[in-house]
């Protein structure tokens, strides 16, 4: 019979041993990661999961029955630029284009990785179906998103998001 060295003996438990380290260490690593880069909820529908969860049915619905009857359309100077920026919507009537004067609108402006830079909007005025929302400050070169949530009269809803790139 042949000897066997004390190394080869010892490679089996050598390597479950180097095995356990590499997963502490891939642990410790994923867990760095995640606090560089935290999760931001997404709040598209502007409320929390657990409600548009339990509703969404209902939310689908009042979207598809505003898609049929209301034109939205968002006036902005894209892309945005660092400093001061404004924006409208224009909502009207599909089957004659009448603006529609009495909607509550909502407006966020943010970026998609990060709720830092959320900035709502209030409307200001209106004139001639269009909706003036208080201006706001663009403070990063990137992407951007216009996050709207529209209510009108007869209790339908819409929400839309609209990419738009910042330049200097």
């Amino acid at each position: 019979m042949k000897k066997q060295s004390k190394l080869s003996e010892l490679r089996w438990p050598i390597g479950i041993i180097l095995s356990i380290f590499g997963l502490i260490a891939l642990s410790i690593w994923t867990i760095q990661q995640a606090n560089i880069k935290p999760v931001v909820m997404d709040d598209y529908y502007f409320d929390s999961y657990q409600n548009v969860e339990a509703n969404i049915n209902e939310i689908q619905a009042k979207q598809i029955a505003f898609d049929k009857k209301y034109n939205t359309q968002i006036l902005a100077n894209t892309p945005f630029v660092i400093g001061q920026n404004e924006i409208g919507i224009k909502l009207t009537t599909k089957s004659d284009n009448q603006p529609v004067a009495d909607a509550n609108i909502t407006v966020k402006i943010t970026r998609p990785d990060t709720d830092k830079y959320d900035q709502m909007l209030k409307v200001t005025s209106y004139e001639n179906g269009i909706y003036h929302l208080t201006p706001f400050q663009v403070e990063k070169i990137g992407r951007w998103q216009i996050m709207t949530k529209i209510i009108t009269p007869d209790t339908l809803a819409s929400f839309s998001k609209t990419e738009v790139n910042a330049t200097k």
